[in-house]
């Protein structure tokens, strides 16, 4: 890349000027992680609720992190690899690797080689890619602060505004929002809040 890459928001890279469209003309978010990966699924939290902004899903199911072998376990988080997205402004392509068990998953196709051979080619997870211009490897929060906690639990932490979980969260939902209000011109109504307003700015 002809571009040196700058921290912009959280742990997000700004890698490069040139963004990443799809034939639908639509911006595209996408994913690699695996079920047994707590990182993995800290992030989910906010890759959903991000885009839950601008579109809606379906096929999202309720699922936990491995409980042996990693360093935080049974991490409640979704699994996205029978998910659909529907959205006008954004497309969404992700792969699970793995499921929780370890196990093989999904399986990457030449697609998703041509996205993590120039954007992420040591496969770390978990990765998300935003316009082809942002990308994180990691999550934007600790999964410690909601490892052994129900869905239900993370739910009301993330409406809770005292919550310092909560803010975690909503915090990198907010970075996802901004990067993706910045790749799609703010068409939807996320991108009028002064606080997503505040930090697309910073882009």
């Amino acid at each position: 890349m002809s571009f040196i890459p700058k921290r912009v928001l959280g742990k997000f890279m700004h890698v490069t000027d040139q963004p990443l469209k799809r034939p639908s003309g639509k911006s595209l978010v996408y994913f690699m992680g695996a079920g047994f990966c707590p990182f993995c699924a800290a992030e989910r939290w906010a890759i959903v609720k991000a885009l839950e902004r601008f579109g809606k899903w379906e096929g999202i199911v309720e699922d936990k992190s491995a409980d042996h072998d990693e360093k935080y376990l049974n991490v409640p988080t979704f699994n996205l690899a029978r998910a659909k997205y529907a959205s006008d402004h954004v497309e969404f392509a992700g792969k699970e690797t793995a499921d929780r068990n370890f196990e093989p998953l999904q399986e990457l196709d030449d697609k998703d080689y041509e996205i993590l051979d120039m954007y992420n080619p040591d496969q770390m997870i978990p990765f998300l890619l935003i316009d082809g211009q942002y990308m994180q490897a990691g999550a934007g929060f600790s999964p410690e602060i909601i490892q052994n906690m129900t869905h239900e639990k993370v739910k009301a932490e993330l409406d809770n505004p005292n919550s310092t979980i909560g803010k975690a969260m909503r915090a990198e939902i907010d970075n996802i929002t901004a990067m993706v209000c910045k790749s799609t011109g703010g068409k939807a109504g996320a991108c009028n809040a002064e606080s997503v307003k505040a930090l697309v700015a910073k882009l």
